[in-house]
């Protein structure tokens, strides 16, 4: 008995002992005298994050709060966000209580707000950049209905989703400013992810589930991201923290037999030191044809199946540094069958993406924080053509890239902060092997940036910066950026950016000879044309080389220089108006030509460099809250987008460019018949209505997108569309989305319907017909949902 006893003392000791190491904090959250409930506290420093919610008497309480330094954040719906630095000592119980002030007007989040974006493993902050910037958050692609981040993407304001019909309709690149996909970085938790088809990013690989946001930056950025960077960033962050236990499983099903399943879970471990988050997706499509008049059997856009699993994990190491890891791995297998009254053949792709990060974050007492991260990609690809009847091989490629990156970024802020300090530098080692050219290629490519933020007064905002970017095959380049943000009035603020960009040819576009049967096109890299052409047509494969072939020379690094002014206007307190103009000048850009014809009728590409190619254009967006939980938004974009070259040929009279084939013949051009650059509208448009009534936990959403016609191929071979070619006219997508909880916010419902108006082209393979989603998703977890 006395054995007992003693144990019992001491279990109790021990138990004081381990409490004794940490804090407890509690409060009351309230508004005007009331209570706020369901109100959200955030507590967190560079390394730990707490959350809880506010029950309904207003009352928080966390516990088992380690020593340090801490920011505490309180916000709920229809309030201004509220916080406060706290120094937290072991062994001790806070109070400290909040008043919520209403907010003045309430609009969906989908613009850069002063909440502070947290983000553990990159110390870029969006906000601090001069560029336009979107944040996309996870509540409005909730509230959209969305599966892959395609269909989040091509609804905002200023972006076009552009089929690459080069890899067999399976990929869709985003466009921006007139820039295509090829310009465009994609990074996932601020690194660059890699696998691109002729260039281009099939973003639709990439599930939403466990999205926490999507930050957008439009213009050259290459002053913090690099190279690629000229069209602009997206930044796709992942779930940062493990903030409540729990996990969560949800499907849909729907039309074309397409299943989205997916399965999630988080928690903290070690006492609060540490914290993971585990997901995964399965998504499957049986395909679809909108081509039922010339494709007798088959599918535009192939039937596919992927697996998406991704992970994080981060441990306190000390009260200075902390351990971050991320991972995610995806596979996706897609079979294109064709049959155009001639020879049937199947097209099967498989593709791999793997990518993987580990980092150690410093945040130092006096303010300044220092992040070591080491990132790994891999991208590799498996297509083989075959006919259907003999099993006859036709192609059968292999490519596979992989990259190591090592990086060092650092931030300090001075003079409180009126001067924020943020700088890098790093390299990578990037592999491709590629079966079609037989060649294993490598290369080295070093970076430095550093960028200054001045806030010299509360309204106004200075921005410095520069990146020097290099490799071994081209040297190196630095590209600076300059901005500034006036916050005239309370009511007026305009925000004005000038920034660089600089991009290298890839391997493809230099030296690649590649056949791709399913299309009909054979593509010969620039910088070795003129011995491949020769072999080609001493092996009796060529038919004719147009006279625009001489015009082919070693390909130049693409430069950038970009224009953007902003102006934001609050106008009654509940609307939101805001208009970019911008102005984007290009050099070198390499262009795609078509420069010949194969023996068998197929066509014949390489690369060459337009000297001057320019986009500009103005975007508007609208939002306004007339009453609590409707929130209304609209956008508009109108673009420009032309070369040079082409302009001052039709308008001296001279060149290859001079004439045009009209509907009674040849004749001189004009330069009223140069419309643009292929597959860029010059009109786009749309509209949003997101309502929420939180006391029946409904939420329902309507959205339209108009795209005005788009030139989509040169019929005449005069090397321009001009209004002879053929086009794809403007059309409108109208999507809704009505979504239930149940059972205290832990079941959620929904249904989707995309395209009601069931509206597809034969043009646009990858466009689906209507499209109807449903299914649900729970949350297993103790307690309220935060």
């Amino acid at each position: 008995m006395k054995c007992a006893y003693y144990l019992l003392i001491l279990f109790v000791l021990a138990v004081h002992s381990v409490s004794a190491q940490h804090a407890t904090l509690q409060g009351k959250i309230t508004s005007e005298g009331h209570p706020v409930p369901h109100a959200k506290i955030l507590l967190h420093n560079a390394s730990l994050s707490f959350h809880a919610t506010v029950d309904a008497n207003g009352v928080y309480s966390i516990a088992r709060i380690p020593q340090g330094n801490y920011i505490l954040v309180a916000n709920a719906t229809g309030f201004n966000e509220a916080f406060v630095n706290l120094a937290i000592k072991a062994g001790v119980q806070i109070q400290h209580d909040f008043q919520l002030a209403p907010k003045e007007r309430n609009l969906n989040t989908v613009q850069v707000t002063h909440e502070r974006y947290k983000k553990e493993d990159d110390v870029i902050d969006v906000k601090k950049i001069a560029n336009p910037t979107l944040i996309i958050d996870k509540k409005t692609i909730q509230q959209m209905g969305s599966r892959r981040l395609d269909e989040v993407l091509r609804e905002q304001t200023g972006m076009a989703i552009v089929n690459d019909l080069g890899s067999g309709n399976r990929s869709v690149g985003l466009q921006m400013q007139g820039f295509s996909s090829d310009y465009i970085l994609v990074l996932l938790n601020g690194q660059p992810m890699t696998g691109r088809f002729n260039g281009n990013f099939d973003i639709s690989r990439i599930s939403v589930a466990g999205i926490e946001r999507v930050e957008v930056i439009k213009g050259a950025a290459s002053s913090l991201y690099g190279s690629e960077a000229l069209g602009g960033v997206i930044n796709i962050i992942t779930k940062q923290n493990a903030t409540q236990q729990h996990a969560k499983i949800g499907m849909l099903y729907g039309t074309y037999n397409t299943i989205d399943a997916n399965v999630e879970g988080e928690t903290q471990f070690a006492k609060g030191k540490g914290a993971t988050f585990l997901g995964g997706d399965f998504y499957k499509t049986g395909g679809f044809n909108v081509n039922t008049e010339y494709l007798k059997d088959g599918q535009t856009a192939p039937p596919y199946h992927s697996i998406n699993l991704q992970g994080r994990a981060r441990y306190q190491l000390n009260e200075v540094s902390s351990l971050l890891w991320s991972g995610r791995f995806a596979d996706r297998q897609s079979v294109m069958t064709r049959n155009y009254g001639a020879q049937p053949f199947d097209d099967r792709l498989d593709e791999r993406d793997f990518n993987t990060s580990i980092s150690i974050n410093n945040q130092f007492k006096n303010q300044t924080r220092l992040l070591t991260r080491y990132y790994l990609t891999h991208y590799s690809t498996q297509q083989a053509v075959q006919i259907i009847e003999t099993g006859k091989i036709l192609q059968d490629n292999r490519f596979s890239q992989n990259i190591h990156r090592l990086e060092v970024q650092a931030g300090h802020d001075y003079f409180g902060k009126k001067l924020s300090i943020i700088a890098g530098a790093g390299g990578d080692y990037q592999a491709l092997d590629n079966s079609v050219t037989a060649t294993n290629n490598n290369m080295f490519n070093y970076f430095g940036y550093l960028q200054a933020n001045i806030t010299p007064s509360n309204r106004v905002d200075f921005v410095v910066g520069a990146r020097y970017d290099g490799n071994d095959v081209f040297g190196g380049r630095l590209n600076p950026s300059i901005g500034a943000h006036v916050k005239a009035t309370n009511w007026f603020s305009v925000k004005g950016s000038v920034g660089q960009g600089f991009k290298a040819p890839t391997y493809a576009q230099m030296y690649q000879v590649f056949t791709n049967i399913a299309q009909g096109y054979t593509v010969v890299g620039a910088n070795n044309f003129s011995a491949k052409v020769a072999e080609l047509q001493q092996a009796g494969m060529i038919q004719s080389v147009w006279s625009n072939a001489a015009g082919i020379k070693d390909l130049q690094p693409e430069t950038s220089t970009s224009y953007n002014l902003t102006l934001n206007f609050t106008i009654a307190k509940k609307i939101y108006w805001s208009t970019n103009g911008f102005y984007n000048n290009i050099r070198n850009l390499i262009n795609t030509e078509q420069v010949g014809i194969m023996r068998n009728g197929q066509q014949l590409f390489s690369y060459l460099n337009i000297s001057t190619t320019f986009t500009r254009g103005i975007e508007s967006s609208v939002k306004y809250s007339p009453i609590n939980g409707l929130n209304i938004a609209a956008g508009y974009q109108y673009l420009v987008a032309k070369n040079k070259d082409i302009i001052d040929s039709i308008k001296q009279g001279i060149g290859a460019y001079a004439k045009v084939r009209a509907n009674n013949g040849i004749r001189t051009a004009t330069t009223a018949d140069y419309f643009g650059l292929p597959n860029r509208s010059k009109h786009m448009l749309n509209l949003q209505v997101y309502y929420t009534y939180a006391p029946w936990g409904i939420t329902a959403s309507v959205r339209a997108n108009y795209r005005g016609k788009y030139g989509f191929l040169d019929i005449d071979n005069n090397g321009y569309i001009d209004t002879y070619d053929v086009f794809v006219d403007g059309y409108t997508l109208v999507n809704a989305s009505l979504q239930k909880t149940l059972l205290k916010r832990k079941l959620t419902v929904r249904v989707a319907v995309d395209n009601i108006s069931n509206y597809t082209d034969y043009l646009m393979p990858s466009q689906p017909g209507r499209t109807i989603m449903a299914g649900f998703s729970y949350i297993f977890t103790k307690g309220a949902i935060e």
